[in-house]
């Protein structure tokens, strides 16, 4: 065995060891990063190395984003914006089959956009809807499954932090093409996840019932609750759409324009504000220490050459095209039933990116395929944390395989997507392709 095959051996040893035992997932790759390094190429470039790595990722450009359009979401989060959203739209969708479970779908792409995150989608919405879905005696898998999915939309639709990192971990690429790259296919899973479970609600009309039709005037009355997402789109992705400024930039636009919004309707709290901040800085931490212990294991990669393997592998196949990313995302979508979504895109990228492009695709295409991807990650055993989310909210008993069998069927759904993707790339390629930079 060769030096490097060896380093790479102990590398993923310890890696799958530290995960097994419930490591937290930025020690398990810092650790297993550092110690193939060390093997690698000895203590005194393994010191040199890592500190080059640690410091270029955390003064990252892309990455300034992050803290700006986290605590935007915590800010939202906290002044329960999300709550107006719900009681708004679930007059328009309740009568319909299944529809308390559709209206959470469209609420989540709604309050994902909005705040950026997945998690504080799924939470925010769930806290309101889970209670009413349980009301109605929805079948349990099904209003939680739903929840658990629709909250990683916040990944697709813009301003996404998932996306942001894609941009850090990728080279030459505009985020705000990739923003704006991921607003037809987030609509298109909006009403893909809706169709399969007014589907499924048809088939099974006891387990997700109709609700009473509202009154035309409050279902109209209803629609004011929109107002905040559209005052933020047009702020902020118009604002990127028309060439006004960057998505690093909108990034502190979308902080100002949610503190406006807040005043406006007399909703600013100082406690909140507080609680907000305090939020984003353990979150943002979380995100940053991910970031660098993935990319310590990413320079293992490229030292062992695993990296050069992995793609030549692949297009040694000599699929078509769509055929070597079907496997690209059959791979990542085993990847991300035990990696954490970032470590996830800051691994995947540099392999799977270069293989995309020769495969006849383009890096923001990719980075938005990529961003789908890693929503499976986020609603997969073991380690979907939106799972772990939505059980945390679930009524007292709720295992969590019961939120798991429930968000199953959604990852078909989510392949129906990738698929679309492949064959039809404009899906993607189209908005950006019309930006004004």
């Amino acid at each position: 065995m060769t030096h490097e095959a060896m380093g790479l051996l102990i590398c993923l040893g310890l890696l799958a060891t530290f995960l097994i035992i419930g490591m937290p997932i930025f020690m398990g790759l810092l650790l297993a990063g550092l110690a193939a390094m060390q093997y690698l190429e000895g203590f005194n470039a393994l010191a040199n190395v890592a500190g080059k790595i640690a410091f270029n990722q955390l003064l990252g450009y892309p990455l300034l984003a992050i803290p700006m359009f986290i605590l935007m979401g915590n800010l939202l989060t906290t002044h329960r914006i999300g709550d107006d959203l719900f009681s708004g739209l679930h007059k328009w969708f309740g009568s319909l089959p299944g529809g308390l479970a559709i209206a959470s779908t469209v609420v989540c792409a709604i309050f994902g956009f909005m705040s950026g995150s997945n998690t504080a989608a799924a939470a925010t919405i769930g806290s309101v809807a889970i209670p009413a879905m349980e009301q109605k005696k929805y079948y349990r898998p099904l209003s939680l499954g739903t929840l658990a999915v629709a909250g990683t939309l916040a990944a697709l639709i813009p301003p996404s932090t998932i996306m942001i990192i894609y941009g850090g971990a990728a080279t030459d690429v505009s985020i705000g093409r990739v923003f704006v790259g991921g607003i037809v296919p987030g609509i298109l899973l909006t009403a893909l996840m809706s169709a399969y479970i007014y589907g499924y609600a048809r088939v099974f009309p006891a387990r997700a019932p109709r609700g009473e039709p509202a009154p035309l005037r409050e279902k109209i009355l209803g629609l004011k609750e929109l107002a905040p997402a559209v005052f933020l789109f047009v702020s902020i992705v118009g604002g990127m759409y028309a060439g006004i400024f960057t998505a690093i930039e909108a990034s502190a636009v979308s902080v100002f324009a949610t503190l406006a919004l807040l005043v406006a309707y007399r909703r600013l709290d100082a406690a909140s504000v507080l609680d907000a901040a305090r939020r984003t800085i353990r979150v943002s931490g979380m995100i940053y220490m991910i970031i660098v212990g993935a990319t310590m294991l990413g320079h293992v990669f490229f030292v062992t050459g695993f990296r050069d393997t992995v793609a030549n592998l692949l297009l040694g196949l000599n699929l078509p095209g769509w055929g070597t990313m079907i496997v690209v995302l059959a791979i990542l979508t085993v990847l991300g039933t035990f990696l954490d979504v970032i470590a996830l895109i800051m691994i995947a990228v540099p392999i799977f990116l270069p293989v995309a492009i020769q495969s006849g695709y383009d890096a923001v295409w990719f980075g938005v395929v990529m961003v789908i991807a890693s929503e499976m990650a986020l609603c997969t055993p073991p380690v979907g944390v939106n799972l772990f989310v939505i059980q945390g909210i679930a009524p007292r008993g709720t295992s969590l395989m019961t939120v798991a069998r429930g968000a199953a069927p959604f990852i078909v759904v989510i392949w129906v997507l990738l698929l679309l993707l492949i064959f039809f790339p404009q899906i993607v390629t189209w908005l950006p392709s019309r930006m004004e930079f």
